[in-house]
């Protein structure tokens, strides 16, 4: 296995994000931002749009059928119309044309739905700069897009079912909510997030007293999304812990793929693309499968463009 994820490995004596080492990570000084302020920065984000959210709801409940989840759906035209297109683009690689809502949700499942509905939805949320953390425009959004592909791609390579698969994707997607909240608060004090060796929660807390994992799991609370989707939002950077849920090893290799990809950046940024054996044994991983998920990396971030 070593001779796969060498060239990712950390150097020695580093750590993931519970690093306690300092040095400089920003530039343009540390901001003086409150809490109060933050929490009403959560307060004044968007919504996640009311259908989104019911069929978020839905595909959880046992009772949820079919029509339920079509009806929800057609309620807006704009979304239904989103989806039909992303079912039948090559992102995500249906060999036979889907007609209708009825017909998406009869062949590909509830939960499949539900993750075309985010993605379907949530590029309105996430378009937005990103320069202080060395994204690119539209950079969060085609990082989302791809760490949710990399991140239903690797739970299928490590034997999860296609539920699971689909709860991966959704978690991939909307991971990094929080740094929607934080991202004006550091280009108003003109801070520039940049690499350390401490990672990127210490960098966030250094520069403006909060990380997006704390912002992220408040706007997601917010959001009344399900509890395991939650848990990854408020988590996914941590190291892990005993009983997480299954997402967040997954998570987190998809994510930092994604990252050693280059996708989404305009330069240099705060972000850790390291990989090591720890890192592929909790996301369910062994060195073959592993290897062969990094050979199909290329072609799943192919098929996000799709999307833009």
């Amino acid at each position: 296995m070593a001779d796969i994820f060498a060239r990712f490995r950390p150097p020695a004596g580093s750590d993931d994000e519970s690093s306690g080492s300092r040095r400089t990570i920003a530039l343009g000084g540390v901001a003086q931002v409150s809490e109060s302020e933050v929490l009403e920065a959560i307060d004044r984000a968007p919504a996640l749009p009311q259908v989104v959210m019911q069929v978020l709801q839905r595909v959880g409940d046992v009772h949820s059928t079919t029509s339920d989840i079509e009806r929800l759906i057609e309620q807006d035209m704009v979304l239904a119309g989103k989806v039909l297109k992303l079912v039948n683009s090559p992102f995500y690689g249906r060999s036979q044309s889907v007609a209708s809502i009825r017909e998406a949700v009869a062949v590909l499942g509830f939960a499949s739905v539900r993750s075309i509905v985010l993605a379907a939805s949530a590029g309105n949320l996430m378009l937005v700069e990103m320069e202080p953390y060395g994204l690119a425009s539209g950079g969060l959004w085609r990082q989302a897009v791809a760490t949710a592909m990399v991140a239903r791609a690797t739970a299928l390579r490590a034997g999860a079912s296609a539920d699971l698969a689909e709860e991966c994707f959704a978690a991939g997607l909307l991971r990094d909510v929080g740094l929607l909240v934080l991202a004006p608060f550091l280009a108003r004090s003109r801070i520039r997030l940049l690499p350390t060796e401490t990672g990127i929660l210490q960098a966030e807390r250094r520069a403006i007293g909060y990380d997006h994992c704390w912002a992220g799991d408040r706007l997601a609370s917010k959001w009344r999304l399900p509890a395991p989707l939650q848990a990854c939002i408020a988590r996914h950077h941590r190291q892990s812990m005993d009983h997480e849920p299954p997402h967040l090893g997954v998570v987190r290799l998809a994510e930092r793929l994604v990252f050693a990809a280059g996708i989404g950046f305009s330069g240099e940024h705060p972000f850790d693309a390291r990989i090591d054996a720890r890192l592929i044994k909790q996301a369910g991983l062994d060195a073959a499968r592993f290897a062969a998920l990094c050979a199909e990396v290329p072609t799943l971030i192919k098929h996000c463009e799709t999307l833009q």
